[in-house]
């Protein structure tokens, strides 16, 4: 490049410069060394309208050259939420970037705020040694239901074709809400269960019209508690306080007020010294929930230990959880090793999404970015601090359409489907993949949530999108109470492999995951395979692996019914098994027959 003149009379060049493309802003990380990269998680913004013309995530071994990662579509430059992004297969890198092309003549500030990678092990880490978990499915499955199932009547009053025992073939326990303030007006007045009768009555399967000496009158969890257990499901019951219903400074002892509603609930529900109704007690459901929850973590820790004891106290028999909190450090902040002789297990709370261009987006739970791989974290923790220490996961599941319902923003409401939501036949095949994967994970209790789709509102579609409006596994009164795929799906699961346990993994990669299951003393009972990929791929492949047993007959779960399957073909001990999304099950022999 040069600057010519033929002017005699001195010339001043103040600058002379070139560029091969437009100007750009970059923020990276250099890893020191080149490493293989399967996902990125990136927050960034652009500033303004017009400020850029193009985002993207680049890798480089040399900053040199730069490879652009796919990212399914333009990335939105004003972005202010999160990227999940994975990268498969595995991308050797040792520079990862995110870069903002400018807009020509334009003077704004842009930004990246976060940029997150992991190694091939995932967003998530991988979990220890895979052992043997001794729960059966029907056991392991439950659902999350409510007082009257929706309907506004005792349980102990509904049709069978309306209550608990539409459930219990789908599930082999139930998980209510109960609000301490319908109990009790006040977190000091002690709850008077002996008296959710007119007095002098024994009768607690009696409506108690308004003799009730709950806060609420009508009042009569026993009415509830004794239908659900006599359906066939195990009761468990969350028990809801929050800083709306509940405010800190009404608790005038937190561990006395705690320790006298634990005491007494026990001392009436449980399975020794009570009506038998509970077998187990959660401190809580969410509250530290932004808005409702309790801020103080030292308030929450004295009063689980207090209800946690007075549980203990009232029934021996009651098992006791704390509740679900947002992260482990949240947990490690409000329970410690004192409290651990009151409880019998911990509590999480995970759903399967990810971070999309379209926002928060449900996926199948095998995605190296699912959110439901979070509980992997209070694994590995229970596994080093509190090795044997049950995990209840007491709220996973997938929002779908189905029943009669769509996913569609409420009249009023311009816009399209909410992201969350998957087809109503992908929830019913990541229900059955999902326990299969997190029964593999060492969990003991995968509650789905919820028993029923709920109505949407306007007012809450801007801010929440319906999320977890359409989880349910039937659809709402307005919709007929229709049950969904996912319902029959899970009940097909349970009929089939209820008496079963997760006991090995066969093979577990991209392309398949094999896992074997176990059925009392035949520890190797049934093989299940699926492609673990989006509900939407369509086909089958054909996987190879190996195995001592035999095949005997084969199904395929996640329909509306199941369906007989191809046996898969033998020699020796290898075999070649066509799979697709739907799980397919091997009935095995330990010999030819």
């Amino acid at each position: 490049i040069r600057l010519e003149t033929s002017w005699n009379g001195g010339v001043q060049v103040f600058e002379l410069a070139a560029r091969s493309g437009p100007c750009f802003e970059f923020a990276g990380i250099d890893f020191g060394k080149p490493v293989a990269m399967s996902a990125l998680t990136v927050r960034h913004y652009a500033g303004s309208a017009g400020s850029v013309t193009a985002t993207y995530y680049e890798s480089s071994l040399d900053q040199i050259t730069w490879q652009k990662l796919d990212t399914n579509g333009p990335i939105p430059s004003l972005m202010t939420d999160a990227l999940d992004l994975e990268i498969y297969p595995a991308i050797l890198m040792r520079y990862v970037r995110v870069r903002h092309v400018l807009q020509e003549k334009a003077s704004f500030k842009v930004f990246v705020w976060e940029l997150s990678a992991w190694d091939t092990n995932g967003k998530n880490g991988q979990l220890g040694t895979v052992k043997p978990n001794p729960v059966s499915f029907r056991k392991l499955v439950g659902v999350n239901g409510i007082y009257g199932w929706g309907t506004g009547s005792y349980s102990s009053t509904l049709t069978p074709q309306l209550g608990p025992s539409v459930f219990s073939p789908a599930c082999g326990h139930a998980r209510n809400y109960q609000n301490w303030n319908w109990d009790v007006s006040d977190p000091t007045v002690i709850p008077a269960f002996d008296q959710m009768v007119a007095p002098g009555s024994s009768d607690y399967g009696a409506l108690p019209g308004s003799g009730s000496r709950l806060n609420f009158n009508w009042l009569n969890w026993d009415n509830e508690y004794t239908a659900w257990k006599a359906s066939g499901m195990e009761v468990e019951v969350s028990v809801q306080f929050s800083s709306s219903s509940f405010p800190q400074n009404l608790f005038k002892n937190p561990f006395v007020n705690g320790y006298n509603y634990g005491y007494f609930f026990s001392r009436h529900f449980g399975r020794k010294n009570g009506t038998g109704d509970v077998a187990s007690m959660e401190v809580g459901n969410e509250p530290w929930i932004a808005g409702m929850g309790y801020s103080d973590p030292v308030f929450y820790s004295t009063l689980l230990m207090g209800m946690a004891k007075g549980a203990k106290d009232g029934d021996p028999t009651m098992r006791v959880l704390p509740a679900h909190f947002g992260s482990l450090d949240d947990d490690l902040q409000r329970f410690n090793a004192s409290h651990i002789r009151y409880l019998d297990a911990l509590n999480l709370h995970a759903y399967s999404w990810m971070q999309t261009l379209v926002g928060r987006t449900g996926v199948h739970p095998e995605h190296n970015m699912s959110t439901q791989h979070e509980v992997n974290d209070l694994i590995r923790f229970r596994d080093t601090a509190l090795p044997g220490m049950p995990i209840y996961l007491t709220e996973w599941g997938w929002d779908s359409a189905g029943g009669g319902e769509d996913c569609n923003p409420p009249a009023g409401i311009s816009g399209t489907a909410s992201p969350v939501c998957v087809s109503e036949a992908a929830q019913a095949l990541y229900a059955v993949r999902g326990a299969l994967m997190l029964a593999r994970k060492g969990l003991q209790r995968l509650t789905w949530f919820f028993y029923g789709n709920q109505a949407t509102d306007a007012a809450s579609w801007p801010s929440v999108k319906g999320l977890f409006s359409r989880s349910g596994l039937r659809s709402t009164s307005a919709a007929g109470y229709q049950l969904k795929q996912s319902y029959y799906a899970l009940k097909d699961f349970i009929a089939s492999l209820g008496a079963t346990n997760f006991q090995a993994v066969i093979r577990e990669d991209h392309d398949a995951f094999v896992y074997l299951l176990a059925n009392g003393t035949n520890l190797a009972s049934h093989i299940m395979a699926w492609r673990p990929v989006d509900a939407g791929v369509s086909g089958s492949i054909n996987v190879t692996f190996t195995s001592s047993s035999f095949p005997v007959s084969a199904w395929s779960l996640g329909y509306a019914s199941m369906r007989t399957a191809s046996l898969p073909a033998v020699v020796a001990t290898q075999w070649t098994m066509s799979i697709s999304v739907y799980p397919t099950v091997v009935a095995l022999s330990p010999k030819a027959i």
